[in-house]
């Protein structure tokens, strides 16, 4: 017969025994045929993943191994990465919709060859006759004559080129005096002419900066001061008089932004 303990008397439990008592699958308490837990509430019935246990499905942890019961599409980390995933699909869409700006090079571009109105194909730019007209891109331009003018205060002498401008273009286009110079027979290209001359009067070009619409017509006028050659030191004393230079050629640059050699379009200068 079990000997009772003494009243009073307290059970020894030692810590090597713990192992024992303790140790080992936790097992459910209730049998597989057993109703769930809490019959009252009207839930349905889900096993454990891991010990099999049948509980409620309103738990948020199983009662017996203590694994969570929260489904992966009901957790915060889930629905989180839903919304990363939408929000870059709807810039990615955003994104591919939208049109986009084509950029301008930072640089001046190259223009187009001019072409020689009325001339074969690829004719030469060099050297036309007075009156021949080329076409830049849609602008018509025409050197129709160049003539003495008068002389200035220091002795030069003055050149007035007049041009005629046609704009073929759907838009406006700005004309620049600056795109001119004047060639003189010894190779020196000279810059349009702004000052007085011997009679006081101001010269000055007729269009710079100057805003020619669509379809519009336009006829410039053009200064350049010719300086003459001076003779040497020995010319000097022996009396014999400066040579007076004479222009060659008019040279016009289609682009106001790129320079190149190969673009320039020349004229003669044809004295009357």
């Amino acid at each position: 017969m079990a000997r009772k303990p003494r009243l009073g008397q307290r059970n020894n439990w030692r810590f090597s025994d713990a192992g024992i008592k303790f140790d080992g699958r936790p097992r459910p308490s209730r049998r597989s045929n057993q109703k769930p837990i809490s019959p009252t509430l009207k839930r349905g019935v889900i096993y454990c993943t891991r010990c099999g246990s049948r509980v409620v499905s309103n738990l948020d942890n199983c009662p017996f191994c203590g694994r969570s019961l929260i489904p992966f599409y009901a957790r915060f980390w889930f629905w989180l990465l839903v919304v990363v995933v939408v929000a870059i699909f709807v810039i990615w869409i955003i994104n591919t919709n939208l049109p986009h700006e084509e950029t301008t090079p930072t640089g001046p571009t190259q223009p187009q060859l001019p072409q020689v109105i009325g001339g074969e194909e690829d004719s030469s730019l060099k050297n036309l006759p007075l009156g021949t007209s080329i076409d830049n891109s849609g602008l018509v331009v025409t050197v129709g004559a160049i003539s003495p003018g008068p002389f200035t205060a220091n002795g030069s002498q003055i050149y007035i080129v007049e041009v005629e401008f046609i704009n073929n273009r759907n838009a406006g286009v700005t004309l620049y005096s600056t795109q001119w110079m004047l060639e003189t027979s010894d190779g020196i290209r000279l810059d349009t002419f702004v000052g007085i001359d011997a009679e006081g009067t101001t010269l000055s070009s007729n269009f710079s900066d100057y805003e020619l619409p669509s379809n519009g017509r336009f006829s410039g006028r053009l200064f350049f001061a010719v300086a003459p050659r001076y003779a040497t030191d020995e010319d000097i004393e022996a009396g014999i008089e400066p040579e007076q230079r004479v222009p060659n050629a008019v040279v016009y640059q289609p682009s106001a932004l790129a320079y190149s050699e190969d673009l320039l379009v020349t004229w003669r200068a044809e004295i009357p």
